[in-house]
């Protein structure tokens, strides 16, 4: 172009001047950067700048041109500019279009082969789905829709959805209700998806529950179709509706929890509901604490009537709450810190079930089972389920612990109340009859309490051990005994009885109450509230009263193993048979038998037997006619009072007509055997 352009010029007589060669490259490269335009305002230019320094271009030029030499070459540069700048848009126009149509076919490729793959995708999709026009008929079903719904693509191509509805039978599902009509219709434009359950009863008579979602595409314009997705929880709502059950069992053992007597009786209650809800062989519950973890309860079916071993030694703390911290888990057994794994793995258990109670956000404890099941992880749902139970568990938990801590203050409270005033624990005493000389022997110290709400002494002394005041409780029912006898002056001949836990014998305050003169006309009746461990230390503890002439009985004889190991172990002064085998004693020839030989007994031994809980007249008189002496307590007596309360003249004439074989002995006799 360029060229063609300078040969116009040369035609025209222009000369080969170095400005003509200068203002056609400026006007060739304006109108190859911008266009037509650009080759215009360069030609325009070049034509006004530079024509009037051209030789040919003035009046005076010899050449062709002459004096119009400066307005053809104006002319001839604009034309050249127009010319290459026309010839340039059009070549890049033509290039950009030609790009523009591989861009599309580009794009169409893929287009075709995303759709292709989309639709590859909805047929291999488990879920079933279902895509609707503008007008609200079926266009898509794929091969999980079908099955779901029991229909082939053909009955369902082309129908609406109250068509499908009605096809299929499908109903508003019992834990879900929705009108019939509403259950696959889109929602309203802008509005969220809409989910719903159906219920379906396929042709076999199987019954399915189809959770239906349903939600509009998005398209230009209103005329957007709307698609709907169906999934199978026929299983899910199911064990769902178990799982409801079970959490709902647990929430009244909750409320049963709430009147337990102890976290410890709740936290039972607890585990065995939970062995109802999840297969174990052994569960316990532990709190975790400052001290490190303290068992509280425990499941231990397969050792009922013995103390189960603890799962998780009282050293190993720090490593079960790591353990726990990461639950809840079913692990290998031998996760479990110690030797608990054996024992599970001996009765049953394949893994170990580890359960956080988490209350507040704050982890209080563990449930530990063995489980019967392989040590398979949880699955999302069970590890939700079971942090669930976790969290009510440890609202069980938390709840009776703080009933307990409320009631341990309340007692305290109470005993702390008597124990700041004497004067509500008052000592009575019921007289013990020596039917063979027909007069009082001694008299047992027992305590009343003068304190609403009114409880029986064993409870007060139950309680006040519970919250650890026991031995002073002890040792002022002792004092107030004590000061009571003294004052009243205890009759000539007799002994005083009084009652005291093995427990609290070396205690300094119960030695104080015995203060430091003789005890020769004291009886210590050793009560069985508990079992005694080592009886070579109650020995070593009973050594100082006996030392200062105190006799020793055993209370409670022939109600079990445990009180007759008192009367050998012990060797006791007095023997007190169990009041169960006295009552109704007339009538009882098994009883009679029993009560004789251990009359028997008792006497072979050194010792004197004293009947407790002798109601009746007629059973008074059985125990008269026995071979040896024999003492008895009893309403039919007299009943417990001030000092001294005065002996029933119909008890009296119940040991009337006994043959006297002999006397019984004298105290001081009788206290040279239990020594």
């Amino acid at each position: 172009m360029l060229l063609a352009v300078y040969a116009a010029v040369r035609v025209t007589g222009g000369a080969p001047n170095p400005l003509v060669h200068f203002a056609y490259f400026a006007i060739a490269l304006a109108a190859l950067g911008a266009g037509w335009r650009g080759g215009l305002t360069s030609g325009a230019a070049a034509g006004l700048l530079l024509g009037p320094l051209m030789p040919d271009s003035t009046a005076a030029s010899a050449s062709m041109l002459g004096q119009w030499g400066w307005a053809i070459r104006l002319a001839a540069y604009l034309g050249a500019g127009g010319v290459v700048g026309w010839a340039s848009d059009r070549t890049q126009e033509l290039a950009r279009e030609s790009a523009d149509r591989a861009a599309a076919a580009r794009e169409t490729d893929v287009l075709r082969a995303s759709e292709e793959r989309l639709r590859e995708t909805l047929e291999a999709a488990a879920d079933g789905i279902l895509v609707f026009d503008a007008g609200g008929r079926l266009t898509f079903a794929n091969a999980a829709a079908e099955q779901l719904l029991g229909l082939a693509q053909v009955e369902l191509l082309g129908a609406t959805t109250e068509e499908i509805t009605a096809r299929v039978g499908a109903l508003p599902h019992p834990d879900a209700p929705h009108a019939r009509s509403q259950l696959m219709a889109p929602p309203e434009a802008g509005a969220p998806p809409l989910s719903r359950e159906i219920a379906l009863q396929h042709h076999d008579g199987t019954h399915h529950v189809l959770q239906v979602s349903v939600g509009r595409l998005r398209a230009q314009g209103s005329g957007a179709g709307h698609v709907i997705t169906l999934r199978e929880v026929t299983a899910e709502r199911a064990v769902a509706r178990e799982r409801a059950a079970e959490l709902a069992s647990l929430e009244e053992v909750a409320q049963a929890a709430m009147g337990a007597p102890s976290a410890t009786a709740a936290a039972e209650v607890l585990l065995a509901q939970f062995a109802r809800v999840w297969p174990v062989a052994a569960a316990a519950i532990y709190l975790f604490d400052a001290a490190g973890a303290q068992r509280l309860a425990t499941l231990w079916p397969f050792q009922a009537g013995q103390p189960p071993a603890p799962l998780v030694p009282a050293e190993m703390a720090t490593q079960l709450r790591t353990l726990t911290a990461a639950g809840p888990a079913r692990t290998q057994l031998e996760r479990l810190p110690g030797g608990g794994a054996a024992v599970l793995a001996a009765h049953g258990a394949r893994s170990l079930l580890v359960l956080p109670l988490v209350a507040d956000g704050t982890l209080v404890g563990a449930l530990l089972a063995g489980a019967r099941e392989a040590p398979e992880p949880l699955s999302g749902d069970e590890a939700a389920h079971l942090r669930t139970i976790g969290g009510l568990a440890a609202g069980i938990v938390q709840r009776a612990l703080s009933n307990e801590e409320s009631a341990r203050l309340h007692l305290h409270e109470r005993v702390s109340t008597v124990l700041a005033n004497p004067t509500l624990l008052v000592a009575h005493f019921q007289p013990i009859l020596s039917i063979t000389e027909r007069s009082v022997a001694g008299y047992e110290a027992l305590a009343r309490f003068h304190l609403e709400p009114v409880q029986p002494p064993d409870v007060w002394f139950a309680q006040a051990a519970q919250v650890g005041l026991g031995a002073e409780l002890q040792a002022l029912a002792l004092s107030q005994a004590r000061k009571a006898a003294r004052l009243a002056v205890l009759p000539a001949g007799t002994f005083l009885s009084l009652n005291v836990s093995p427990r609290y014998l070396a205690d300094p305050r119960v030695a104080a109450a015995f203060g430091d003169g003789p005890l020769e006309r004291i009886v210590i009746e050793v009560t069985e509230e508990e079992a005694v461990a080592d009886y070579a230390a109650l020995r070593d503890a009973m050594a100082p009263y006996l030392a200062r002439g105190a006799r020793i009985a055993v209370d409670d004889a022939g109600a079990g193993y445990a009180s007759m190991r008192h009367v050998t172990e012990l060797r006791p002064a007095f023997v007190k048979l169990d009041a169960q085998l006295i009552r109704g004693l007339r009538d009882d020839t098994g009883h009679q038998a029993l009560v004789q030989a251990l009359v028997s007994f008792t006497a072979a031994i050194g010792a004197i037997a004293i009947a407790e809980g002798v109601e009746d007249p007629a059973d008074l008189a059985v125990l008269a006619r026995a071979r040896v002496p024999v003492l008895a307590q009893g309403y039919a007596i007299a009943r417990p009072g001030p000092a001294w309360p005065t002996v029933v003249p119909a008890a009296l004439e119940a040991c009337r007509g006994r043959p006297q074989r002999r006397a019984l002995p004298h105290p001081a006799a009788a206290r040279t055997n239990s020594q």
